[in-house]
């Protein structure tokens, strides 16, 4: 993201950006791939970036896209939708404690087989959320580098591979939580998405992670709930919110950065599809123990990111709160735990080696 300031001399990055990831967006639309709108402008403004053409995301895009999504999804939280989520908290702590043991095992495979130290492969398995995890690695002396690299390819092969997979692989999709069919009010709308927008900058102020999306979807949920109806948001804003976040995926392949780090991405892309496939496994294990559908629980565990995996969800209308409230639960307590599972295997690391020298 850029900011105002700068505007003027990020135009021309800019317009290149959109000048390619629009057609790309509506190419893959045209060929009716799943979320084609992300992964087209994702896709293509990577593979530019990367030959050294050097675009930007539109200022404030993935704030944006954010507050649309939001919206959006806040109309599926109607009481019966609440009472639904409630009814699977168990499921969803155990999905969250997962994230931590798949984080860990993914954090000893990229260790052992890059020669990367413990800390940076710790925050760069730890599926909390690229910025969140990055901050967390400075704050304890972990090289940042790698966990951005890690948290980038891992988010981005999973928007490739999953809706691929839920699509072209034969997996039942099951209807989304009921929505209550509302008309368009475009005063309403606007009134709405404008009270979001500052909302989620108060949150983000405040330090919540991901607040311009939260914020939207807390508020707008229980105005839903309790039976204020807000307006429809037509499926155009969606598309756009999709190019937004596929502007800003894609604008994250700097050149001159993954040249730097070339040696670590192949590691990083290890990493990566061992979380993804012990993460997939963990799906398949909670859908058959607490009995929910196969396509819900592996957007709901895919290791990625809140907002990636939630307009996915909401894209694929595969149960959207019920995927949401999985990953806004694992975010929420994987950001907080984070610095104190660490801290608790260094001091264990430290209390083995003691213990062994010790005999």
């Amino acid at each position: 993201m850029i900011d105002c300031s700068s505007f003027r001399e990020h135009l021309p990055g800019v317009i290149r950006a959109l000048a390619i990831g629009v057609p790309a967006g509506g190419l893959f639309d045209w060929l009716d791939t799943p979320i084609p709108w992300m992964i087209g402008p994702m896709i293509s403004v990577a593979v530019v970036n990367l030959m050294g053409v050097t675009v930007f995301s539109p200022p404030y895009a993935r704030q944006n896209g954010q507050v649309i999504l939001g919206s959006a999804v806040a109309l599926y939280f109607t009481p019966p939708v609440v009472a639904a989520l409630v009814a699977n908290l168990g499921a969803i702590a155990a999905a969250t404690a997962s994230a931590f043991v798949i984080g860990g095992l993914g954090a000893l495979v990229l260790s052992r087989v890059s020669g990367v130290d413990g800390k940076s492969a710790f925050f760069a398995s730890i599926p909390g959320g690229a910025m969140a995890m990055a901050v967390l690695a400075e704050r304890y002396g972990a090289s940042i580098p790698p966990v951005a690299v890690a948290h980038s390819l891992r988010v981005s092969i999973l928007i490739i591979v999953i809706p691929f997979t839920l699509t072209y692989g034969g997996i039942p999709l099951e209807a989304a939580a009921y929505r209550p069919e509302l008309p368009l009010n475009p005063l309403t709308l606007l009134a709405w998405l404008a009270f979001g927008f500052v909302l989620g900058g108060i949150a983000e102020r405040l330090g919540l992670q991901n607040g311009y999306l939260l914020a939207p979807i807390f508020f707008g949920a229980a105005l839903t709930a309790n039976g204020v109806e807000l307006s429809a948001v037509p499926s155009w804003m969606t598309d756009f919110a999709q190019l937004m976040f596929g502007l800003v995926l894609g604008a994250r392949f700097e050149r001159a950065f993954f040249i730097r780090y070339k040696l670590f991405i192949p590691f990083a892309l290890l990493n990566a599809f061992f979380i993804l496939i012990v993460s997939a496994l963990v799906a398949l294990a909670l859908s058959w123990a607490f009995g929910l559908p196969i396509a819900t629980m592996l957007i709901a565990t895919a290791p990625g990111g809140l907002a990636e995996m939630t307009i996915l969800a909401e894209a694929l209308k595969i149960s959207v709160p019920l995927v949401v409230a999985f990953h806004i639960f694992r975010v929420l307590v994987v950001n907080f735990a984070s610095p104190y599972i660490f801290s608790f295997g260094l001091w264990l690391r430290a209390w083995l080696v003691g213990a062994e020298q010790n005999r």
